[in-house]
């Protein structure tokens, strides 16, 4: 029972509020504490990059037969992340309008130095030289490589292939074990970053945020509950209530632990044993999924950067709103299947828009509400786009009930 309550006590929405609490009583001691929640998001940092790397070659040069799985996957995981993002920019755009610009007195930043340009994105997309990207800490560049060699390494004799794939696994389970402890600290960490972010914040400005709850809500019922059953019915001929009980074990464990990669072997699991997806499949599917296909994470993104951009006093034109799109489908694929994976890409984000970092008070506030519900979306995405996979690869096998 103590371990119980300790275990409770010492977890990260307890930081988080531990952190907001300090930021309140006590403002003046956050420059003595700020360091700590540096050193836990430059360590978060330093580990995603290669995680992403690693993670994304292994989940491609290790699965299925490629030819047969890989176009539909991709295809219907890029259409789902993108209804994600223009519903989340759009609901952004729609529940934004009644913010004030520095209603939170942030930093503000004008329309040319916010860095809106599909040149920039362009650039930051496609890769020029590794160890650059590596040092840039450009995530969309660590993607696009990882895709690449993996598809490469198709074509090598089946010893090299082997011998990358047995490496790349390995090095993906040490750059796991070695994020897992650092998320130990990660109530810590969090306690310290946001007490440091929210110091001398003007709390009274905090809750003219409320639109920003009822964007999340509308825009994840609208996927959660409209688009991806619908795209189930008609894609597979399944009925979206009973498929939702069949695998309803995956989008509880993930509601519950806020991490995909947790919910990986309960996705397979359910998937296999009670909706009759072939394994051939889910094993291609979920662990691609679980790094490329975040429904959630991009709805959410476009929401928050909508945000951001309205505090900033930045008025988002169609061209700047098809900017976030495109950001946030490219960039949710580097989110880390894990709590809080999604710090250091966010971060990311804001220097790429040209946003100040002061904005991460806003993530950090937001996110550990947010991130259990999220995850469950990403998951329950990557279950449908299992199941349509499953169905139309094979045109023969009859559609379940």
């Amino acid at each position: 029972m103590s371990n119980q309550l300790s275990r409770m006590l010492y977890s990260t929405p307890v930081g988080l509020l531990a952190g907001v609490v300090l930021a309140l009583l006590l403002p003046g001691g956050a420059p003595y504490v700020a360091w700590a929640g540096d050193i836990f998001l430059s360590l978060l940092k330093v580990l995603i990059l290669p995680l992403v790397l690693f993670s994304v070659f292994a989940a491609l040069a290790t699965g299925a037969d490629l030819k047969r799985l890989g176009t539909r996957t991709l295809a219907f995981y890029l259409a789902t992340s993108a209804f994600a993002a223009v519903v989340g920019t759009a609901m952004g755009w729609l529940f934004s309008r009644g913010i004030a610009p520095g209603v939170m007195a942030l930093e503000q930043v004008n329309a040319e130095a916010a860095g809106f340009s599909v040149d920039r994105l362009i650039g930051n997309f496609v890769p020029s030289n590794l160890f650059a990207s590596l040092a840039d800490g450009n995530i969309l560049h660590i993607v696009v490589l990882a895709i690449f060699a993996a598809l490469a390494s198709r074509g090598l004799p089946s010893a090299q292939r082997g011998l990358l794939r047995d490496g790349a696994d390995a090095v993906n389970a040490l750059l796991m074990r070695m994020l897992s402890l650092i998320l130990l600290a990660a109530p810590i960490g969090i306690a310290a970053l946001v007490y440091g972010s929210l110091a001398g914040m003007d709390w009274q400005a905090v809750f003219a945020l409320r639109p920003f709850v009822w964007a999340v809500l509308a825009a994840a019922g609208l996927h959660a509950m409209l688009f991806l059953p619908l795209l189930l019915r008609l894609g597979t001929g399944r009925s979206p209530l009973r498929f939702l009980y069949q695998v309803r074990a995956a989008p509880t464990t993930a509601l519950a632990t806020a991490s995909s990669s947790a919910t990986y072997p309960v996705s397979k699991r359910v998937l296999e044993a009670n909706a009759g997806v072939d394994p051939a499949t889910t094993s291609f599917t979920l662990p691609l999924g679980a790094t490329l296909n975040m429904d959630g994470s991009a709805l959410y993104q476009s929401i928050l950067l909508i945000f951001m951009a309205q505090l900033a006093g930045i008025e988002v034109t169609a061209a700047q709103a098809l900017f976030i799109v495109l950001l946030t489908m490219a960039s949710s694929a580097g989110t880390a299947g894990i709590p809080g994976g999604g710090i250091a890409m966010m971060a990311f984000m804001l220097d790429l828009l040209g946003l100040p970092e002061t904005y991460l008070a806003l993530y950090l506030v937001v996110d550990r509400f947010f991130d259990y519900p999220i995850t469950a979306l990403n998951v329950w995405g990557d279950l449908i786009v299992a199941a349509l996979v499953d169905r139309h690869t094979d045109a023969h096998k009859p559609a379940p009930g």
